[in-house]
């Protein structure tokens, strides 16, 4: 038999050995290997390194690849490159499927299985999911969270944990022990409550083989030019800067996933309903208000992608009809994280987070414990941290108005100055007609600055990219349906078009509600569809300061006119 295999074309091999594992995309390459063992001529003419294209053909049709190539706008990987990604994401599923967990593979292996989620229109998500993704990181998480475990490197915690916010669906975090929730939590909350932990995220340059580099790091908060050339082959050898995904916003993100399996306690001595309530002169929320409230919870991607199928056309920003792809909604995650070498800074692909803010979001808070004074005679465990006080409510309808030239946009913020305080105490909108608004900066100078209303359903002649604006200021109000619910209040704020930071403050929207006070929410959007980070009260000392976490979920809701007298 073997002298009339190894007669056969090697083309026809090939093709051969390439159905032996087609029928079962969900295997490793055994199927191949066992066909390599029959004798050293076939194994000669079918290995890696002299048919590539073998296993080129294979990882085309196990793993996605449209994203690369609409990220990279370069010619596509060759043969070579995919074949020995093959081989590497073959590696890293075989250790997920064992629970295979070792110091020096996991930090390479999370990158891989980040990237291949970030890269994901639903085969890669299905590789992992079909080798048990979702419990690995489970194991990972439980085991090795702590301070004595494996993940003892924030670059390696912040992947680990991003990566459980793109695998866990509501219903695995459901189905999980309350005892492992909470201990889950009370891992995540150092990273949450701690303020050396940055909202931005730091620098982590790779190797070629995807091991950590262990070069200085930067001090939170703290910005400097990355010069690091990074060779990382998880992107097919194209030369990037990789930058860890943010730990303080993956942990907010989880946390709240987490603490919404519990839901809220619902008050029973509340009206059941606003149409009870209202003959009664009842001013506040009523047991189905609070309902209303449980019901949203943080969108995750592993429901999404259920809720969502990858083939379905969808609208851009503009409206437009769009071929369906999933990894679209991780297009903003990847341009933070990787900056392809010798392009600058302000690249355009990092402003597609323009457009996205505009519309209906609805969430909670969290009020962090360490807003609030503790008695000198209490004594604090030093070694526990304390959960969060409360979970509230907060909605806010949004526009966005965009500068483009030859308008002249505010004066930036400087990088090294608050990006949540500079340029928003005294930020003035004034009345203007049509879809032009213009604003005046804090310095009281006469100067104003003109810019237009963000229409995201624009189709006609006059619609510009908004990727080019040059600055971006967001305005916004309670739906006028909450306001007697939840309190009225106005928004106005900023996007950092450096990597797509959102800032906004929240002022009451009445006179006489100003012991409501000032607060400033920092964060970035997820996925598309949510804006996770932190708020702070603003304009008090700091022992009378209260801070904390928030949600938003971007929901339908028809348009309304929009308070404008900022």
């Amino acid at each position: 038999m073997l002298p009339h295999l190894e007669s056969i074309p090697v083309d026809v091999l090939a093709q051969i050995a390439f159905f032996t594992v087609a029928s079962a995309p969900f295997t490793g390459l055994g199927a191949v290997y066992r066909l390599l063992l029959c004798s050293r001529n076939i194994h000669d003419a079918l290995s890696l390194k002299s048919c590539p294209q073998l296993y080129a053909r294979v990882f085309r049709s196990r793993f996605d690849l449209v994203a690369h190539l609409r990220r990279s706008k370069l010619a596509p990987p060759t043969t070579t490159n995919l074949a020995l990604e093959l081989q590497r994401r073959c590696a890293v599923l075989r250790r997920i499927r064992h629970r295979h967990v070792a110091d020096h593979s996991i930090l390479p292996d999370l990158w891989t299985i980040y990237l291949m989620l970030l890269e994901s229109d639903g085969m890669n998500e299905s590789q992992l999911h079909t080798a048990g993704i979702a419990q690995y990181i489970r194991t990972l998480l439980k085991c090795c969270l702590g301070q004595q475990g494996v993940l003892r490197d924030d670059t390696a915690r912040a992947l680990a944990i991003s990566v459980a916010c793109l695998v866990w669906s509501h219903k695995f975090i459901t189905d999980m022990p309350s005892e492992e929730r909470s201990q889950t939590l009370s891992e995540l909350r150092p990273f949450v409550l701690s303020l050396n932990v940055n909202i931005g995220t730091r620098r982590c340059p790779l190797s070629f083989d995807g091991s950590y580099n262990r070069a200085p790091e930067m001090m939170p908060g703290a910005y400097a030019e990355n010069n690091y050339r990074a060779l990382v082959s998880s992107i097919y050898t194209r030369e990037y800067t990789l930058t860890a995904p943010s730990l303080l916003s993956a942990s907010i993100f989880l946390t709240f996933a987490l603490k919404e399996a519990t839901a809220l306690q619902v008050p029973k001595h509340l009206p059941q309903t606003q149409v009870v309530a209202r003959p009664t002169g009842h001013d506040g929320p009523t047991i189905e208000d609070f309902f209303a409230i449980t019901r949203r919870r943080t969108p995750l991607v592993a429901d999404l992608g259920h809720q969502n199928p990858s083939r379905e056309p969808f609208e851009d920003r503009a409206g437009r009809k769009m071929r369906a792809s999933r990894s679209l909604a991780h297009d903003e995650e990847f341009y933070r994280i990787a900056h392809r070498l010798g392009l600058p800074d302000d690249t355009w692909e990092l402003r597609s987070c323009i457009g996205m803010l505009s519309g209906t979001w609805e969430g909670t808070y969290m009020t962090s414990p360490t807003s609030f004074c503790r008695c000198p005679s209490q004594k604090s465990d030093l070694t526990v941290s304390p959960d969060f006080v409360s979970r509230h409510p907060v909605q806010c309808r949004l526009e966005e108005h965009l500068c483009f030239t030859p308008c002249v946009p505010l004066p930036s913020v400087p990088r090294n100055g608050d990006f949540g305080e500079s340029a928003f105490e005294h930020l003035f909108m004034n009345d203007c007609e049509g879809t032009a608004n213009e604003f005046s900066d804090a310095t009281g100078s006469s100067s104003k600055h003109r810019y237009e209303l963000f229409r995201p359903t624009d189709t006609s002649e006059n619609y510009r990219d908004p990727r080019h604006a040059l600055d971006v200021v967001i305005t916004g109000e309670t739906p006028r349906r909450l306001e007697a619910t939840w309190g009225a209040f106005i928004f106005f704020g900023r996007i950092r078009l450096s990597d797509g930071l959102v800032t906004l403050t929240r002022k009451p929207k009445y006179s006489g509600d100003e012991g409501r006070g000032t607060w400033i929410f920092e964060g970035y959007i997820h996925n598309r569809c949510s804006f996770v980070g932190r708020w702070r009260s603003f304009g008090v000392s700091e022992r009378e300061s209260l801070r904390g976490i928030f949600s938003l979920t971007k929901v339908d809701d028809p348009p309304s006119h929009l308070y404008c007298g900022l």
